[in-house]
Formats: C-alpha cells, structure tokens, sequence
C-alpha cells in the first residue's frame, strides 16, 4: 500500500508544477507580447516620421526682402500641408495646402506682405518644421 501512495503523490506534484509553470507562463507572454507591441508601433511611427520628412519636398526662392517676392516651390510629387509659419516670433496658422510642382509666394500662404529683411522663417510644413 506504501507503494501506491507515493505514486499518487509523484502524479499530484508534477501536476502542480506544471499549474505553477502555465500560471506564471500567462502574465509573461501577456507582458512580453505587449513589449513587442509598443516596440512595433514606435518603430513604424518613427518611419512613417521618416518617409514624411524624406517625401517633403520645399523650395524656398527669395526674390526680394518682402513676402511678396518670396516664394515656396514644392518640387515633390507629394502635397504639402503648411500648418504654421514662423516669422520674427510671430506665428502665422494657416492650413495651406501646397501641391505638387506648385510655386505660391509666401504672402499668399499668410495673407499679409511683410518684411523679411534680416529675418528666419521657419515652416511647420507635413508635421516638420523647416528654417529658412
């Protein structure tokens, strides 16, 4: 009878090291799994931020010192969205949509012709901002 006592015993170890294994086997793959998820969804931002910067394609020609004579070229084959413009600290939102092989002068763009003498200009331009 001894004997059949430690047969059972063996049986019911084995099947609580095997609950214990699939128990902590569940939190491990749940966390894992979302590891490789965010690691994923990161990665594909970072080249959807990528293929955007590398599909931007602007030109700025300046003509003179006003935005009348300044101009934006977008030489892609990909629209640009200008959401903002940036000139001496002063921030134009604009919502321009600049289309491919397309020149627009910058005073169209904010709707005002001013001075850029001696001026930076930066453009929010696909999500990325540029200076000129």
């Amino acid at each position: 009878m001894k004997s059949r006592r430690k047969g059972i015993s063996s049986i019911f170890s084995s099947l609580i090291v095997t609950l214990i294994t699939l128990s902590l086997a569940v939190p491990l793959f749940l966390y894992f799994n979302s590891l490789h998820n965010t690691a994923l969804s990161t990665l594909g931002q970072s080249f959807s931020r990528l293929n955007n910067a590398t599909m931007t394609q602007l030109s700025v020609i300046r003509v003179g010192e006003d935005s009348n004579q300044t101009y934006l070229y977008n030489y892609g084959s990909a629209p640009i969205d200008i959401s903002s413009v940036i000139v001496n600290k002063t921030v134009y939102s604009v919502g321009f949509v600049l289309k491919p092989s397309q020149v627009v002068p910058l005073s169209q763009i904010i709707k005002e012709n001013i001075s850029l003498a001696g001026t930076t200009i930066i453009i929010d331009a696909n999500g990325n901002y540029y200076q000129i």
